[in-house]
């Protein structure tokens, strides 16, 4: 890509998914849990990366194409927790920072804080755990 991605769209929303799992596959401790979570197979990947990319066209373009429940989806991952969070983060804001603009990469930092912040909250009640431990 020569130029960053200055707004959001299906294109842009896709390359950012595609960008960001193929990091996250990588990663020493987000690539096992996706790979219990997700599978090996190119087939698995592709429709996890094409339902992602239908949560985020929800969340930025108003899609609603997203019929997911990621709380329950989540839930179902006992060996997840705060450090598994705060690398999610940071990995997808660094694969933003390198795919658009300053000021979408600062939306797209701002809502997927907001919603990692949502979702280890209710995971932490639903484990009956210290919703504190999540946000530090």
């Amino acid at each position: 890509m020569s130029q960053p991605f200055a707004a959001f769209t299906e294109e842009s929303l896709a390359v950012l998914v595609r960008a960001f799992y193929d990091r996250a596959r990588q990663d020493a401790l987000l690539g096992p849990v996706f790979e219990g979570a997700v599978g090996t197979t190119e087939e698995a990947w592709d429709r996890h990366r094409a339902r992602i990319v239908d949560f985020w066209s929800s969340v930025l373009l108003s899609t609603g194409r997203y019929e997911g429940r990621p709380m329950v989806v989540h839930a179902g991952l006992p060996l997840i927790g705060p450090d598994h969070f705060r690398r999610w983060l940071a990995l997808f804001q660094e694969t933003a920072r390198g795919l658009f603009t300053a000021e979408a990469a600062d939306r797209l930092a701002e809502v997927s804080a907001r919603i990692g912040r949502s979702l280890q909250m209710g995971l932490a009640v639903a484990r009956g755990e210290d919703a504190g431990a999540y946000l530090r």
